[in-house]
């Protein structure tokens, strides 16, 4: 580990931060993370609630199978440990509609022909599907190295890696999900499509994510999010970066084309030779520095809701007084009858988490809710929470109330056994995370955009500061924030050896 005697400050102890601080260090740099909250990790977090543990992020970790980019950065950053360090399992989720359910099994084969059994109508639309899925399983994501910085050499061979991306990106050009759904007449089949990816996603979405778990590539790292990223965190210290605690930033101090110090809460200013805000980029933009230094592709994002979706979602922890797993995985279920706010989907998502028997004290288990809808979910709960604290704490525990009784009625094994640990909304993330508008991940990427805005990492009138986070790659989440941490440091070493600023 050379010392190259300049220092990077990073802000936010995320995915991201955690990652960039651990390639930093790697790479000789003195490395400073700044968190605004108690404990690292940003988004990818749990907490407890009367002896149970609630997870908040993970259902699945694309990159937990060897030998691949994005496993060299999970496995160098020691979020993952090793293949045995992973859950596995044989379904990704099954979606229920009607009386009939649907199960997408790690064996496509047999998930096919399950579908066809179910709707012989749709059977060569069937074929098509599973054939891009079969191929999606043999895609890697590209993780090595920024894409100004590929070369013809690693560029040819990410393309054949990658070849199968590009004509699943044609055979699906100009479609999203809902476009896809419309071609199925079975209306399970067609929930089986929104319920992992919302219906403004592009519709080779679905085939990937599907392929990707189907390649053995969609692991849950045991022990859930939190302990991921406090392994990340405690790497990261480790190789002697310096992650300071409950010290939120509030200004970053530009001049002369450059940031000289970032200011805390507390007054304190830090100095660096580089900053990397791997926080949410609508609070970097809006809040670390004057909208001015705002790039094109993030005031599109932001200004053009309709083209750009984010979405909103309402959350539960159930306990449940009984050893006794009724789920056996992930659920989807339609709630049309339950919806009585326009924000409100017709479908939940509900996770068991009996695979983590040290989440729930002995006999008992845990079990989560999610319910989507638009990003108007945020303006329902900010008004509440900003009118009548009393008032939205209510709301919250009637929604979750009602979710509760749907269980029972779903699986009357439950009945009686169920009690609302934890209730979480927009507002949450938005005053734990600073997420824009209360979401957890990014932006999607509409069939309404002509040409796919590409976010720059760098901010051009400041020449020492470079992004990292979800933003830079909507629609976001785990994978794509790890990944732009390290490139982040890739792209600070890059300039440092050709163009000392």
């Amino acid at each position: 580990m050379k010392n190259r005697n300049e220092k990077i400050v990073i802000i936010g102890a995320g995915i991201s931060g955690l990652t960039a601080g651990i390639y930093g260090r790697l790479s000789g740099y003195e490395v400073e993370i700044y968190e605004k909250n108690a404990v690292p990790g940003g988004e990818c977090t749990g907490w407890d609630r009367r002896g149970y543990h609630i997870d908040n992020c993970i259902h699945w970790l694309i990159g937990t199978k060897d030998k691949s980019d994005l496993n060299d950065i999970w496995r160098t950053t020691e979020a993952v440990l090793s293949p045995e360090s992973v859950h596995n399992f044989e379904c990704m989720y099954v979606s229920e509609y009607d009386g009939q359910h649907i199960t997408l099994w790690k064996d496509i084969d047999r998930t096919e022909r399950e579908l066809i059994e179910l709707s012989p109508e749709d059977e060569a639309e069937i074929h098509s599907l599973m054939d891009s899925c079969r191929q999606a399983a043999h895609i890697e994501i590209p993780a090595k190295r920024p894409e100004e910085q590929w070369g013809i050499v690693y560029a040819t061979g990410m393309l054949g890696k990658s070849k199968g991306l590009f004509s699943m990106m044609s055979k699906y050009k100009a479609m999203d999900i809902g476009d896809l759904m419309a071609r199925f007449r079975h209306p399970l089949i067609r929930c089986m499509l929104r319920d992992f990816c919302t219906e403004e996603s592009p519709a080779y979405t679905f085939p990937m994510a599907y392929g990707n778990f189907a390649g053995g590539d969609g692991g849950i790292p045991i022990g859930g999010s939190r302990a991921m990223a406090v392994r990340m965190a405690e790497t990261f210290t480790g190789l002697g970066g310096k992650l300071y605690l409950e010290k939120p930033a509030v200004k970053l101090n530009a001049e002369n084309g450059r940031v000289s110090s970032m200011t805390l809460d507390d007054g304190e200013d830090v100095t660096a030779d580089y900053f990397i805000p791997s926080c949410d980029a609508a609070f970097t933009f809006h809040t670390l520095l004057d909208p001015s230094y705002e790039g094109k592709a993030f005031r599109e994002f932001w200004s053009k809701p309709e083209a750009y979706p984010i979405y909103g979602t309402f959350q539960a922890a159930l306990a449940v007084d009984s050893a006794q797993d009724l789920l056996g995985g992930d659920i989807n279920l339609d709630v049309s009858d339950l919806r009585t706010e326009d924000w409100m989907s017709d479908r939940i998502t509900v996770k068991a988490y009996a695979y983590e028997p040290g989440f729930a004290p002995s006999e008992k288990q845990i079990i989560q809710i999610l319910w989507g809808g638009t990003d108007t979910a945020y303006d329902y709960f900010k008004a509440l929470y900003e009118t009548d604290r009393a008032a939205y704490r209510k709301r919250k525990n009637e929604i979750a109330e009602k979710l509760l009784r749907r269980i029972e009625e779903r699986w009357p094994g439950y009945a009686g056994k169920l009690s609302i640990l934890d209730v979480w909304t927009p507002v949450t993330y938005e005053r734990y995370c600073n997420a824009y508008r209360g979401y957890f991940q990014s932006c999607v990427i509409s069939k309404h955009v002509a040409k796919k805005p590409k976010p720059s990492p760098f901010i051009k009138e400041l020449k020492n500061v470079v992004l990292a986070g979800q933003w830079l790659s909507p629609p976001g989440g785990a994978p794509s924030a790890a990944i732009t941490g390290k490139f982040a440091i890739d792209r600070i070493k890059r300039r440092w050896r050709f163009n000392r600023m």
